[in-house]
């Protein structure tokens, strides 16, 4: 996994305790974490910490709980003008 992308996932394990999920997608890595049910106030600032590093991030909703996502591009697959 990509420097970027593996220090994302290790601040997200640390701050919610769970096992991030990562997915290679064109352009890039996704990375995908359950969300404890009670958010700290610590664990929140956490984990935004975590996903400002990102170049793209998210969240959503399923019937068994919230989780974030965060993608980090390979930006040696863009021409340098899209940097």
């Amino acid at each position: 996994m990509r420097p970027k992308a593996e220090s994302i996932a290790a601040r997200l394990a640390d701050a919610t305790g769970a096992e991030v999920r990562r997915e290679a997608v064109p352009g890039g890595i996704r990375l995908r974490v359950e969300l404890p049910r009670d958010l700290s106030e610590t664990t929140r600032r956490a984990v935004l910490a975590a996903i400002a590093d990102a170049d793209a991030y998210g969240h959503g909703r399923t019937a068994e709980g919230d989780y974030l996502w965060a993608l980090v591009t390979d930006k040696a697959e863009q021409s340098p003008g899209d940097r």
